[in-house]
């Protein structure tokens, strides 16, 4: 198999450098896209292709709980409005999973369905 790099700019190619949860492209503004494994590597998933996606460095956080809270500002939430906040990064965390472990020719189908009602285009 090829290396992890390798397998990261193939990613990266077959998605057109654009998330493939909010469709951003490059240049991100403030950010950067990166691969994610869909299936982490620490619970047994692999390099293939099919295990990885391409994500914007925001996007790509919500999915981590080690990274969304800091992203998303839990830390400077008023303590009345935190407990709110987790649910929907939690919410948003299940949803974004989910999502990314269909069939790419599905969440193809989704993308580009709901990236045209947002007037989202795919880079070609």
């Amino acid at each position: 198999m090829a290396s992890l790099r390798t397998q990261k700019r193939r990613t990266r190619i077959r998605d057109n450098q654009q998330c493939q949860i909010c469709g951003e492209v490059l240049p991100v503004p403030f950010g950067r896209i990166e691969v994610h494994h869909i299936i982490y590597r620490c619970n047994g998933g692999s390099d293939e292709l099919e295990n990885l996606a391409t994500l914007c460095d925001l996007c790509h956080a919500v999915i981590h709980n080690h990274m969304g809270p800091a992203w998303v500002g839990l830390s400077i939430v008023p303590t009345e409005k935190r407990e709110q906040s987790k649910q929907i990064l939690k919410q948003a965390q299940e949803e974004f999973e989910s999502y990314l472990r269909l069939q790419i020719e599905e969440r193809r189908r989704i993308q580009n369905e709901l990236w045209s009602q947002w007037g989202i285009t795919r880079r070609r």
